[in-house]
């Protein structure tokens, strides 16, 4: 049999039928899957990236579930924590009940005792200059002074004679009066020596120092000021002038006393000195309370008693190098502390506060307690082991406060945090108080219940467990919910022992620790529901995301249906058509052959 041979005319529209064919076939298969890329030879792109998207949608969709379960557990807690609020609001309500009710007849007494404070250092200071070399080259002090010779009143003090003294101001005359006739008017009178003297003395009071033995007056001034002698009896008087010369001051804090230089015959009581031996003397005869000299390796040496201080001054405390401030005691412990302070509050009166300073020493401090504003039955000092004591027969509640390390270094933080309340003995109590305490007891109770019921899969926010929301596929966004103890302990509650209920101070402070609970459980609320608001935000984030993911991958390989449709039918009329030609044109070849048959 020979080869068959087909015209051009039919070979063109059978590989136009072929072809038509294939794209029947494919659209055929794009209606039946709804997909344009079925399999990555039908578009690598489309079809990877279409995958990825839908692999992370799914992955989302997996996550979706976690947030939802994540929510339900936040919600619960909330839950849990207003229905525990309930709770605790119940309890306040039983507690002021128990306050509105008479209190029964009771006494009450603390003691506070604080940390032992080391005694002051006493106030020491010791001159830069040698005191032998400095006093040598001071100036030395001369005492005003007037001898008066009244050894022979007879021939020397005739009758009328007069002898006038002025010092300080004053001036006074005086009138030998061996005669009959009286003295003059103005004038003192005086018969003999002894006389003379007093009367001296009694002119110029304690301004002078009168002295009279064998007939010879003495009359000592000072160092600031000089004797007058006039009258008709003056060459009967010598005067020497005074010299006010290099002084050393002290001062301990009450008192100042001037000690001088004198070149000889140093009299403590005057102040006067040569040595340091007769400086010392001086100084414990002063007024000064607690001061006390010494040599010091040549040097002078200055010391206050416990709790004193003193200030140097004059000319030779300059010279020898003395501070012009004042030198106090010291006291480590307390300068330790400087800038911080304490503060004591009794009741609801005004906290009384103490700064501390560089400065400051257990002086400043037991000053500070002796002068504290204190009610009846309330005492504040050192005792003798060196701590705070503060002791109390009051109902009063004593609140111990302050800054940096001031209340531990005193001792005073106490076991709640520096707030004491007074132990009570009760005589009578109430029954009534009784019962409210054992009902409120019982609501303490259900507290705990409540926060352990609160759980949910596994997961309980009021017992402390934590919850991690994870928002991504990669768990690089997420969200930490710490839990909270919100147990009665944990929200400062326990259930009350003994007569608690029976005295005020004891019911106000478990009214205060409630108030405290509330504030504690209205917060937490508050914070988990941000925390829900941000996991319902990031739920319906999600929800959209996977939507979006999903939306886009479709728009990658699913097909228009109604598209495809119009190609089908388009595809069906060029098939018929075809055939219709290819039909003519096999048609027209047999014509030919059969001209040539």
């Amino acid at each position: 049999m020979g080869d068959i041979v087909l015209s051009a005319g039919v070979r063109k529209n059978l590989l136009s039928l072929q072809n038509t064919a294939d794209l029947m076939a494919l659209t055929q298969n794009r209606l039946a899957t709804g997909k344009k890329v079925n399999t990555a030879l039908d578009n690598p792109f489309n079809y990877f990236t279409a995958a990825a998207l839908n692999n992370r949608a799914g992955d989302m969709n997996a996550l979706l579930d976690a947030i939802g379960q994540s929510q339900k557990t936040i919600e619960q807690a909330d839950i849990g924590i207003t229905a525990i609020t309930k709770l605790v609001e119940s309890a306040k309500s039983l507690a002021k009940q128990a306050r509105q009710t008479s209190q029964p007849v009771a006494t009450y007494n603390q003691t506070i005792t604080g940390a032992a404070i080391a005694p002051d250092v006493p106030a020491t200071a010791t001159s830069t200059a040698n005191f032998t070399t400095s006093i040598a080259a001071a100036t030395a002090s001369v005492q005003s002074e007037v001898v008066i010779d009244a050894t022979d009143l007879a021939t020397d003090w005739a009758d009328g004679q007069t002898f006038s003294l002025t010092f300080g101001g004053v001036t006074v005359s005086f009138e030998s009066d061996t005669g009959t006739d009286g003295v003059s008017p103005g004038n003192i009178g005086f018969t003999t020596a002894a006389d003379f003297a007093t009367a001296i003395q009694s002119a110029f009071g304690t301004a002078v120092d009168v002295t009279e033995a064998g007939g010879t007056i003495s009359i000592k001034g000072n160092f600031t000021q000089s004797f007058t002698v006039g009258g008709t009896a003056a060459a009967q008087g010598t005067a020497t002038a005074n010299v006010d010369g290099d002084t050393l001051t002290i001062n301990d804090g009450t008192n100042t006393a001037t000690f001088r230089k004198v070149a000889a015959g140093a009299v403590a009581a005057d102040g006067t000195f040569t040595d340091l031996t007769e400086l010392s003397a001086a100084v414990a005869a002063s007024s000064l309370t607690g001061i006390t000299v010494a040599d010091a390796g040549g040097n002078l040496q200055i010391s206050a008693a416990a709790g004193g201080q003193f200030t140097v001054g004059g000319t030779l405390g300059t010279n020898l190098g003395f501070a012009a401030t004042a030198y106090e005691a010291t006291n480590t412990t307390l300068s330790a502390l400087a800038g911080q302070s304490i503060s004591i509050q009794i009741g609801s009166g005004a906290a009384q506060t103490f700064n501390i300073t560089a400065a400051t020493n257990r002086a400043d401090l037991t000053a500070w307690l002796g002068g504290l504003t204190l009610p009846t039955g309330v005492t504040a000092a050192f005792n003798a082991s060196n701590q705070i004591e503060i002791t109390s027969t009051t109902s009063d509640i004593i609140t111990i406060t302050g800054t940096g390390n001031a209340p531990t270094t005193f001792g005073l933080v106490g076991t709640n945090n520096g707030v004491y309340t007074p132990s009570v003995t009760v005589t009578s109590p109430s029954d009534q108080r009784a019962d409210y305490q054992r009902e409120f007891n019982e609501t303490i109770a259900q507290i705990d219940a409540l926060a352990r019921d609160s759980s949910y899969n596994g997961v309980n926010l009021l017992l402390s467990d934590s919850l991690k929301v994870i928002f991504n596929e990669d768990g690089s966004s997420m969200l930490n919910i710490e839990g909270v103890d919100f147990t009665a302990a944990g929200l400062g509650l326990t259930e009350l022992t003994g007569d608690d209920f029976q005295n005020n101070i004891t019911t106000d402070a478990v009214l205060a620790r409630i108030d405290t609970a509330l504030r504690t459980l209205r917060t937490q609320a508050a914070t988990f529901g941000t925390k829900l608001g941000t996991v319902e935000t990031r739920q319906n984030f999600t929800k959209s995301l996977i939507q979006t993911l999903e939306t886009g991958a479709d728009n990658l390989v699913l097909a228009d249906t109604n598209e495809e449709g119009a190609n089908m039918l388009a595809l069906q009329t060029r098939q018929s058509l075809s055939t219709t030609a290819l039909s003519l044109s096999a048609q027209a070849d047999q014509a030919v052959l059969r001209l040539f048959g």
